[in-house]
């Protein structure tokens, strides 16, 4: 008794974990539950820095003269909750992301580069709503996946000068940007590569889904009379992998 007893526990638990069943001689993935999204992300970020002095030499702009004007790397994590889940899903969003640069110090007077280091370091931090237009490939399988976003963004940033935060007088610089951002994306669904990969992953993990993603991002930061601070708005693509589970 106890032998069939465990024979048929071992075989209810290895039916359930295997996350699949017959329909009409056709097999279909079962899935667990999903309203969790979460995003790893890396982006070429310029902040237009120089945008009040597009009248100046390229050489006498701020961010080029102290940076050489190329991007920053800037990285962000991002986790969403999914609240509606008919016609695409909607999901209410936070992200954090870190970016510095360094560049050579200018002499106030002079104009000229110093021998010491200065560096720029962001944290921008987003409170996002999340459209996902998911329903074709729930539906029918499609693997594309597009989606928008809209964002309150703020933005700390701090100027280092060696280890310590610059200073202008009596002035710190060091800061707070607020902004709005708007974003748009199209991720691919990667189950397709390795179904019984996916299906493992879901069973054991967890994660419905594994998504491989790009998405444009038009960023303005100058909210509540910030616009006289410097302007960390930017137009940038960041590229990642998303986790649904």
């Amino acid at each position: 008794m106890k032998t069939s007893l465990t024979l048929a526990c071992a075989l209810l638990s290895s039916l359930a974990s295997a996350q699949v069943f017959e329909v009409s001689g056709s097999k279909k993935r079962l899935e667990s539950p999903r309203d969790m999204f979460f995003e790893a992300k890396l982006s070429p970020y310029t902040p237009l820095l120089d945008r009040p002095f597009m009248d100046l030499p390229e050489a006498d702009r701020p961010y080029y003269a102290v940076f050489g004007g190329g991007p920053m790397l800037l990285g962000e994590i991002e986790i969403d909750y999914q609240f509606f889940q008919k016609f695409g899903s909607l999901a209410g969003a936070v992200s954090v992301g870190y970016s510095e640069k360094f560049g050579h110090s200018i002499d106030a007077v002079s104009k000229e580069r110093v021998d010491q280091s200065t560096g720029l370091r962001i944290v921008p931090i987003k409170a996002m709503l999340v459209y996902r237009w998911d329903w074709a490939k729930e539906k029918f399988k499609v693997p594309l996946v597009p989606y928008v976003k809209g964002a309150f963004v703020m933005m700390p940033w701090w100027v280092v000068n060696g280890g310590s935060v610059e200073l202008s007088g009596i002035s710190r610089g060091e800061g707070l940007k607020f902004g709005l951002a708007g974003v748009l994306g199209l991720s691919l669904e990667l189950d397709f590569l390795d179904h019984r990969l996916a299906r493992d992953f879901d069973s054991s993990v967890g994660v419905n889904h594994t998504y491989l993603f790009a998405e444009g991002t038009l960023q303005e930061m100058n909210l509540f009379g910030t616009a006289k601070a410097i302007d960390l708005s930017s137009q940038h693509f960041m590229f990642g992998l998303g986790f649904e589970f």
